[in-house]
């Protein structure tokens, strides 16, 4: 009663005052939230909002974008749960795994991981009903359709492992491959393996490390995987 009273003699004092282009006025209703609002329209409990100024904050002229709406916390309780949540959010590893690069075979791996820590608390949940003699035949169904979803992720992440493993034709493995060559051609300088024998072997090499080459390295990374 005492904010209500409060506000209604703030409304009755500034709102007559307000600037005569003003379409909304900035209050605090009586949920927490920030808002513009008619003044004509004002609810006995909202609060107007000023700026450092002391002067009411106020929309002119037609509303563009509508302005999000602010929640602030009911009270010193609430809002240690949502600084609690805001903390969680920031260290999970799925969602900085996506942050960090979308494309990234490391998301999958998160996944896998928070499916795998998911199930283990529900069958933790599931002894200690069983413990204190509780139904579990929800737990359970929960606990089986996460082991499902554990078991479509990691099977998507063997054929990622499994694709990204054989690919001979990224930049990556041509690197890698004219690494393993520059060494090649050094050990056999150092092995006192004249010039043009040397380029000769380099070229058949080359020659031998074709199509058929390829397909058979990758049946053999395959089978290794």
């Amino acid at each position: 009663m005492a904010r209500r009273s409060k506000n209604k003699e703030q409304h009755e004092t500034l709102i007559p005052n307000l600037p005569p282009n003003t379409r909304t006025v900035q209050v605090l209703t009586e949920l927490g939230e920030l808002k513009y609002k008619d003044p004509n329209t004002l609810a006995k409990t909202d609060e107007i909002q000023f700026t450092k100024d002391g002067v009411p904050i106020v929309m002119a002229g037609r509303p563009g974008r509508p302005k999000k709406v602010v929640l602030l916390p009911a009270n010193a309780v609430v809002a240690e749960v949502v600084k609690r949540k805001q903390d969680s959010i920031s260290r999970d590893q799925v969602l900085n795994a996506v942050k960090a690069n979308p494309e990234d075979p490391d998301v999958l791996h998160q996944v896998v991981l928070a499916l795998g820590e998911e199930a283990a608390s529900l069958g933790f949940e599931r002894e200690e009903a069983e413990r204190g003699g509780r139904e579990t035949s929800n737990i359970s169904v929960r606990r089986v359709n996460t082991l499902k979803a554990l078991a479509d992720t990691w099977l998507k992440r063997k054929d990622q492992v499994v694709t990204r493993g054989v690919d001979l034709r990224t930049p990556s493995f041509k690197v890698l491959l004219q690494y393993i060559l520059e060494t090649f051609r050094e050990t056999l300088e150092l092995t006192g393996v004249r010039q043009e024998m040397i380029e000769t072997i380099l070229v058949r090499l080359s020659k031998e490390m074709g199509d058929e080459w390829e397909n058979e390295a990758k049946k053999r990374m395959k089978e290794h995987v």
